[in-house]
């Protein structure tokens, strides 16, 4: 129901989630879910308040798969289906939902392979044991259903869509979230155009240095996204390209977006900081030097006025 939604968006419904995310960018980036929540709760439209879901991007959260050995995966709106959410490695719903969404057979398989070469270039990024990745593949033609067996040519022609998600939790306060929503297009002449949207979450808390206080800490949060478009040659008897080309696409993405965040983003704030702290360490010093100067000039007004005097 999140990914058809059918119903024309009226200007009220348009005005109401352009003021929900208005509300939401001033508000503090490690309590977006909360707010998002609260929002969608004063919403009375069930399609408008789900369509805000969409389109605020939250922390991820991780489930765990009890029929894939506790296999953990990543819960995001483009897996849910009510309040349960698909596992991309059984391709069960937990909580248990038996009419869920499900994509097609050749489809499904291809997002097995999906999540089995993202796996590994998340273990190489990220590292393996504080992070979890989710890849989810789903058809763009409505009214496709797990059950039913389509041609090979349907995924060519009808294209599809697919999330790709990365969370990298070293402890409460350090955190990093990548989403990558990709629309695969029709295939045409053995090319393929690629629409990627790139969202970063990142939340970073340096630790206390000896002469700060244990009270007080200073977080960076905040999030970054990126539209990008790439057209790339696939080929017409393996579905497997397109993984190949989005996985190309990703990785040249969040090098980038990473790169960006840490030289612009990060290392301004810190120049910002430093330069705080030293006006702080500078303030006095200066205060004394002016002190000392007007010391100075009394003093020697006062010879000036004895020496007339004399």
């Amino acid at each position: 129901r999140y990914r058809y939604n059918t119903h024309p968006r009226t200007m009220s419904s348009t005005t109401t989630i352009k003021s929900c995310i208005d509300i939401l960018r001033r508000t503090d980036p490690r309590e977006t879910e909360k707010h998002l929540a609260a929002l969608a709760n004063l919403i009375s439209n069930d399609d408008v308040a789900d369509e805000l879901y969409q389109r605020v991007d939250v922390p991820l959260q991780v489930g765990a798969d009890t029929k894939a050995d506790g296999r953990k995966f990543l819960l995001c709106e483009h897996n849910r289906d009510g309040d349960s959410h698909r596992s991309p490695w059984s391709n069960a719903y937990f909580p248990p939902l038996d009419d869920g969404f499900r994509p097609s057979e050749r489809l499904r398989s291809l997002e097995l392979h999906a999540n089995e070469v993202f796996d590994i270039y998340r273990e190489l990024y990220y590292g393996k044991s504080t992070s979890v990745g989710s890849a989810y593949l789903w058809d763009n033609n409505e009214g496709s259903s797990g059950g039913s067996a389509n041609k090979k040519e349907e995924i060519s022609s009808l294209g599809f869509s697919g999330c790709f998600l990365i969370q990298n939790r070293v402890d409460e306060g350090n955190s990093w979230n990548s989403i990558h929503v990709v629309d695969v297009g029709r295939v045409s002449k053995g090319k393929c155009t690629y629409k990627l949207t790139t969202t970063l979450l990142l939340s970073v808390t340096p630790p206390h240095t000896q002469s700060s206080s244990s009270s007080s800490t200073t977080n960076i949060s905040g999030s970054l996204v990126r539209h990008n478009v790439r057209e790339c040659k696939v080929s017409a008897d393996d579905d497997s390209s397109h993984i190949i080309n989005i996985g190309k696409f990703i990785e040249d993405v969040e090098l980038e977006m990473r790169s960006e965040m840490d030289s612009l983003y990060v290392q301004k704030t810190r120049t910002v900081l430093e330069e705080m702290r030293k006006d702080g360490l500078v303030g006095p010093t200066q205060g004394q030097e002016h002190t000392k100067v007007l010391n100075e000039a009394v003093l020697a007004m006062a010879m000036e006025r004895k020496a007339k005097l004399g």
